[in-house]
């Protein structure tokens, strides 16, 4: 499925511009343009209506990558809402196409409640805690703790905390420990 690699979003006062590339054409080739479709909804509608109509195409895949308000939202639908958030979660449902389970997913998604779950996310204040990835090491010095990187493929590790890679919530980082290291692996707080 392709979708699109997302670098930046501006909103104007009556357009939106997306700064992105398509996942599968090499090489990616970045540009930004004006995405008449969210620029009609942010005349018609709205900034808050926009803004929920951006953070559903991240919620729905089209959009991926990218750090900002909506890519920062979907970790808060995830993580602060997570039970709330999982009647709606299109990758928890698995009617088929034209049945009538399939309409109510249909409904749901173009539901009021989950416009609330979305503005609710996309308001949401992050704490300043963040949380490091670290395991115990010996080597020649005796032992010491070193923290993880975070890749695309793998976890290198620095000896520097604040090198680390930094996550907003505890689950988060701990979803990020490969299976076979959860024993070994642990997570604390950045002080």
């Amino acid at each position: 499925m392709s979708y699109e690699k997302v670098r930046s979003i501006k909103i104007t006062e009556d357009k939106v511009f997306v700064n992105c590339a398509c996942n599968n054409v090499r090489p990616l080739t970045y540009s930004t343009e004006e995405y008449p479709y969210f620029s009609k909804i942010l005349q018609e509608k709205g900034r808050e209506a926009v803004e929920i109509a951006l953070l559903k195409t991240y919620e729905g895949g089209s959009f991926q990558q990218g750090t900002n308000k909506f890519s920062k939202a979907l970790k808060v639908l995830r993580y602060v809402f997570g039970e709330e958030y999982k009647k709606f979660n299109w990758r928890n449902h698995n009617a088929k196409w034209g049945t009538p389970e399939r309409e109510e997913e249909e409904k749901l998604i173009k539901s009021e409640a989950f416009n609330d779950i979305l503005k609710k996310a996309l308001d949401y204040k992050f704490p300043k805690e963040k949380f490091v990835i670290f395991k115990n090491h010996s080597s020649y010095c005796g032992d010491c703790k070193i923290y993880g990187k975070s890749c695309l493929t793998c976890m290198k590790w620095v000896s520097r905390k604040d090198k680390a890679t930094k996550f907003d919530f505890e689950e988060e980082a701990k979803d990020s420990i490969f299976e076979k290291f959860k024993d070994v692996w642990k997570v604390e707080v950045l002080e």
